[in-house]
């Protein structure tokens, strides 16, 4: 690329094929790939309504300025800048996204991204933030206040890998329709508090891995959870080694089927209180405190109709 394309405005055709988009400067087509490390600034001549996998797998990509970019007609953003672990920067201060209903997978993998502003973002449209942030693992912060999540159905993997983030505050989040939380959590390693007061959890039918690896967690606060329609709670709290309580007396069990590993490798649990748990349904179980170290099996509290909890499998 010459010297003086360093800095470029790029007017788009808005031939958006599949996932693709194609830009053109002096009629000479522009691709977007791992060798792409100018800083860009794009004007497109047409509103844009989709603009998926944009600056997918752009891993050289260091910074971006989109403060030209008009989204008020786009509706889906997913896999946006999916895979741009060089990012370091990006202003997303002036994006409209009030029709946006498609955001799964827009920041998977943005390793470098230590802050992101999103504070402008209208989310009352969406309805998939699965894996939206997954592998931000140089993320220390993030401030979701602003979220409106009325209408999301898929939370899951949402932060998984978010290896940096010592703190999440979801009190805004309306959780009322989101049927899956699975690996919402999962292998946030540095995550020392989280608030999930606010969460409904009602329809929610999978929490397989949910906060699987969350090693710094010590406790966490799960009394608000309506569990009546989970079917899957496998490895839901597995490696959580510094979980040394848990509240799960809210927890509604009776539906659901698979609680393999449940709590395999929570190694400072010394007591858990499981006397709300209806395993009836259960069809898998095994291993379910494999690698509890600390805990015995009388300072583990269950129905005396429960007492499979305790066979010997759960703690191989």
């Amino acid at each position: 690329m010459d010297k003086q394309e360093k800095k470029l405005y790029l007017e788009g055709k808005n031939n958006i094929n599949g996932n693709n988009i194609e830009i053109y400067i002096n009629n000479k087509k522009i691709e977007f790939d791992y060798k792409y490390k100018s800083k860009v600034i794009f004007k497109f001549n047409k509103l844009l309504t989709n603009i998926n996998h944009m600056f997918y797998k752009c891993s050289s990509l260091e910074s971006i300025d989109l403060s030209l970019f008009n989204t008020s007609n786009v509706n889906n953003m997913s896999y946006m800048f999916c895979g741009c672990s060089s990012l370091t920067l990006i202003y997303l201060s002036l994006f409209n996204t009030s029709n946006v209903n498609d955001m799964k997978y827009m920041f998977y993998g943005c390793s470098s991204l230590k802050s992101i502003d999103l504070s402008s973002f209208n989310t009352s449209n969406v309805n998939n933030m699965s894996y939206m942030f997954c592998d931000c693992s140089s993320l220390k912060s993030i401030d979701l206040s602003s979220f409106n999540t009325s209408n999301v159905n898929d939370m899951s993997s949402m932060f998984w890998k978010c290896s940096s983030l010592k703190l999440i505050d979801l009190f805004s989040f309306n959780t009322s329709n989101v049927n899956n939380m699975c690996g919402m959590f999962s292998e946030c390693s540095s995550l020392k508090a989280i608030n999930l007061s606010s969460f409904n959890t009602s329809n929610v039918n999978i929490m397989v891995g949910m906060f699987f690896g969350c090693s710094s967690l010590k406790s966490i606060n799960l009394s608000s959870f309506n569990t009546s329609n989970v079917k899957m709670m496998n490895c839901m709290f597995s490696k959580c080694s510094s979980l040394e309580s848990i509240d799960l007396s809210s927890f509604n069990t009776s539906n659901v089927k698979s609680i393999n590993d449940m709590f395999s490798d929570c190694s400072s649990l010394e007591s858990i209180d499981l006397s709300s748990f209806n395993t009836s349904n259960v069809n898998h179980m095994n291993s379910m405190f494999r690698g509890c170290s600390s805990l015995k099996k009388e300072n583990i509290k269950i129905n005396k109709s429960e007492k499979r909890i305790l066979d010997d499998d759960n703690f191989k």
